[in-house]
């Protein structure tokens, strides 16, 4: 998937695999993924697009840490919502990401 510009956003399902990659840029975390919308892709079809967002941001780091054994052992619900829902990954004017349930804001 593309980066999320700045001050946008994109609406996206997290549909397999949560790792981690080495790249260039050193260790970078991967979430397999399927886009609904997002402002730098022209047309999305109504199913979405698979697709992997790959990113060294701390919200990437947060969400690989939410859904290791230990995590989704004490907090079920959230394993469970970010395997079912849709999400929100807004990007603010400064660069940071930030991600919203949609079902709950």
């Amino acid at each position: 998937m593309r980066a999320v510009p700045e001050g946008k956003s994109a609406e996206l399902k997290f549909s397999g695999t949560i790792s981690t990659k080495d790249t260039e840029w050193g260790e970078k975390y991967t979430f397999e993924i399927t886009l609904y919308s997002h402002p730098s892709y022209e047309s999305i079809p109504k199913e979405g697009i698979k697709t992997n967002w790959e990113s060294k941001s701390q919200l990437a780091e947060q969400l690989f840490n939410a859904t290791s054994p230990e995590a989704i052992e004490k907090n079920p619900a959230l394993a469970k919502a970010i395997k079912n829902d849709m999400w929100v990954l807004a990007r603010s004017e400064e660069g940071t990401y930030f991600i919203d349930n949609k079902l709950t804001g």
